[in-house]
């Protein structure tokens, strides 16, 4: 599932990361992700593929961006010189925020293609295009897995969060998106996490 055309060449397919168990081994839905990553990746020969994620776990000191590129370099066959890491996203907003900041901008990625889970592509699309701006282009392609009606309604209550974290805020402007993230966002600001 896309949400605009491919006819863009992307310079870069992000993947988020789902859950892993206290080992580092990926669920079903992380490796559903990472598959459909890999064959974007394949299918458009494009350089690099980006996996997000520090070590969210009280188990573990493991990140699960260094598991899905082990799984991606390991089980799917790609060359690890073409897998970057993220290592300081928590969530989504994340996702979006550091891997703009750390790596599209520094390396001028310009077109990006974003991978997730089918229920949450539209949750994403709005959230990477929010946090990038408009002098990029993001799709957002969703794998398929199996979820329930809950995972809807934690959907629209995670966007409506969003919405309302960053109300006021301009799009893509990188120092206003830091700012609220440090002080309104939970995972960001000392609330949940520690702060960044």
């Amino acid at each position: 599932m896309t949400t605009t055309s491919n006819a863009i060449k992307n310079d870069a397919v992000i993947v988020l990361a789902n859950q892993m168990d206290e080992n580092g081994l990926l669920n079903s839905e992380s490796k559903a992700r990472a598959n459909k990553a890999v064959e974007i990746l394949n299918e458009r020969e494009i350089s690099h593929i980006v996996t997000c994620g520090w070590a969210y776990r009280n188990d573990s000191d493991i990140k699960i961006a260094e598991t899905f590129k082990s799984y991606i370099v390991d089980s799917l066959g790609v060359n690890p010189s073409k897998v970057i890491t993220e290592l300081n996203s928590r969530d989504t907003v994340g996702d979006a925020y550091f891997t703009k900041i750390n790596l599209a901008l520094s390396l001028d990625w310009k077109n990006l293609c974003v991978v997730t889970s089918d229920y949450h592509v539209k949750r994403t699309k709005e959230i990477f295009s929010f946090i990038y701006g408009n002098d990029f282009s993001v799709e957002v392609y969703g794998a398929s897995v199996v979820h329930d009606i809950s995972i809807l309604s934690n959907e629209l209550a995670s966007i409506n969060a969003f919405r309302d974290t960053f109300l006021g805020v301009t799009m893509g402007n990188n120092i206003e998106i830091l700012k609220r993230l440090r002080e309104r966002h939970p995972f960001y600001n000392g609330q949940v996490y520690s702060r960044i």
